[in-house]
């Protein structure tokens, strides 16, 4: 087996960390980034004889999938590799799968840990890490061996809170996004169209807070499982994915079915299946789909992880979400390579009047222009959007087959909360927050132009004045791409993050007298209205004095 560079450098990276004095590391690896090889590879280097470790996830494809790469790149491992899942309880092998369900039972556990104490912990999919049954779980081993060496692995690190990785977390010591192995040639490069629907979704109601918020399943099935909107999913297919093998995403169980006959009815041999559905059942689905018996697999929420079949090259979004973190997974059903296999086709369904929702310029940091597709007078069915990523935006204009370059508007599809404090003919700021080493920091965008510059803004703890470094400087497609790198390494995910939930609430005293000290208190706002006020006016004074000093990141 030949490991990628970068799954070597993440080996490299976690081995050093451990011996650095870390315990509790976290990686993200794209989905189709084969994070699994490279958790498989680092416990194959670092087990000793005598030692042991737990692979963790939460659901049975994640737990026959390590098994089955170990099979085929690990052979030596298989005998002392044993699973623990419902009536399965291999407990004695020196590396161990795990639900997190299974070993929530003190008794497993206690079966578990006969044999020795654990060394090693892997979680799969750790943006679950945060929830209880697993913490219980880290908990008991962790009192067994206080020095348990934690990996937890992910593609979507967002939580609820924004931060709640960073309770559990010390560290992260490997992160390569989409955009990354997009352009190194490891995953197929996605292109999106955005499809008309006609559907307003402006009496739909939203529910939770910050990146877990989203929108009422009920009242959106309502509204989006209709016959008229199958049928244009399925006349879409017949356009623009004729022949590819996909999976479509439903808001409901029953729509995941009522889709499935709607192909089928249309000669488009499909197939659905839900959380009820048996694990012989599903595993005869998936074969028959690599088969090309089936060309559409319809489901709700049961295949955005785990599901590892590089044969589907196309994604139909017929479910609209606020979520980043669901939106990436689904996609992430189609990126994965295979040879012959030239992109991932990215389809949205998209309502007429709430733009409140993820698409894939959010999740690629991909700044898109909003207005492009926010057009009521088009007929359903129609293509109002799009472009391909391989690394550069190609956009879409007319016949989606024909693509062109756009110009981009930043500030509307970015996940990060961009300000524009003198209109979008000015520069633009990015507050990124206080980061773990106590340093606040901001980006500042120049002014539109053919040649752009920009500038990090930042005051380390202790220090009075805000400080700008020219950073990085070229086209305004150059320049964002540096902020959005720059954002995803050190932008903290509250106080950043367009969707935060704190940032409708009133502003605090402390925050409502220094406004008035720096004059941009204006009456009625926000407590995130008054903090990005602050922010502008701190990092543009400093760009301002246009200090030259070390170029420090």
């Amino acid at each position: 087996m030949i490991l990628r560079p970068y799954q070597t450098a993440s080996i490299e990276s976690i081995k050093a960390d451990w011996q650095a004095g870390f315990t509790d590391l976290l990686a993200v690896v794209a989905t189709g980034g084969g994070k699994t090889i490279v958790f498989l590879k680092l416990l194959d280097d670092v087990l000793q004889p005598g030692q042991r470790a737990i692979i963790l996830a939460h659901r049975q494809e994640l737990i026959s999938q390590p098994y089955d790469r170990i099979a085929q790149f690990f052979p030596h491992r298989l005998p002392r590799t044993g699973i623990v899942m419902a009536d399965r309880n291999e407990t004695h092998g020196q590396i161990t799968i795990a639900t997190v369900q299974t070993l929530q039972s003190d008794k497993r556990m206690a079966q578990l840990l006969q044999a020795g104490p654990i060394d090693y912990l892997v979680i799969d999919e750790a943006h679950h890490a945060t929830a209880n049954g697993y913490q219980k779980v880290v908990g008991a081993l962790k009192d067994i061996n206080p020095n348990l060496r934690h990996l937890g692995v992910t593609a979507t690190p967002l939580r609820a809170d924004g931060a709640g990785l960073r309770a559990i977390y010390q560290k992260e010591s490997a992160h390569y996004g989409i955009r990354e192995l997009v352009k190194q040639g490891y995953l197929a490069p996605p292109r999106w169209l955005a499809i008309q629907t006609g559907i307003s979704l402006s009496d739909i109601r939203s529910q939770g807070s910050g990146e877990d918020r989203d929108f009422n399943l009920r009242q959106l099935a309502n509204v989006y499982e209709t016959e008229n909107c199958f049928d244009l999913v399925v006349e879409s297919h017949r356009k623009y994915a004729d022949g590819r093998q996909s999976v479509a995403f439903t808001v409901s169980v029953a729509g995941a079915y009522q889709l499935a006959e709607t192909f089928n009815a249309a000669g488009i041999p499909a197939a659905a299946a839900d959380g009820t559905t048996g694990t012989e059942e599903r595993a005869r689905l998936l074969a028959d789909f690599r088969t090309g018996k089936y060309q559409v697999l319809c489901n709700v929420a049961l295949w955005t992880e785990g599901l590892d079949l590089p044969e589907i090259s196309c994604v139909h979004q017929v479910r609209p979400t606020q979520s980043d973190g669901l939106y990436t997974q689904m996609i992430g059903r189609a990126l994965r390579i295979l040879p012959g296999k030239n992109d991932a086709l990215i389809m949205d369904y998209c309502p007429i009047d709430s733009r409140n929702i993820a698409m894939l310029g959010d999740v690629l940091g991909v700044e898109a222009q909003r207005a492009a597709y926010v057009k009521e007078s088009e007929e359903p069915g129609e293509v109002i959007a799009g472009f391909t990523f391989d690394g550069e935006t190609k956009w879409l204009a007319g016949n989606p087959m024909e693509i062109v370059s756009r110009t981009l508007d930043y500030l509307n599809l970015s996940p990060w909360r961009w300000s524009a404090p003198d209109g979008k003919a000015g520069p633009i700021v990015l507050g990124l927050g206080v980061g773990d080493d106590g340093t606040d920091r901001t980006i500042v965008i120049s002014k539109p132009g053919d040649s752009m510059q920009v500038w990090l803004v930042a005051k380390r703890d202790g220090e009075r004045w805000h400080v700008a470094y020219p950073v990085a400087s070229g086209t305004f497609e150059e320049c964002s791409e540096w902020a959005a790198d720059y954002a995803d390494k050190r932008g903290n995910a509250i106080l950043a993050r367009k969707k935060a939930s704190w940032r409708s609430s009133p502003p605090s005293d402390g925050q409502i007298s220094f406004a008035k000290r720096l004059g941009v208190l204006r009456d009625g706002m926000t407590k995130g209205e008054v903090a990005e006020a602050i922010t502008c006016k701190l990092a543009l004074d400093a760009v301002a004095r246009k200090e030259k000093t070390i170029n420090w990141l």
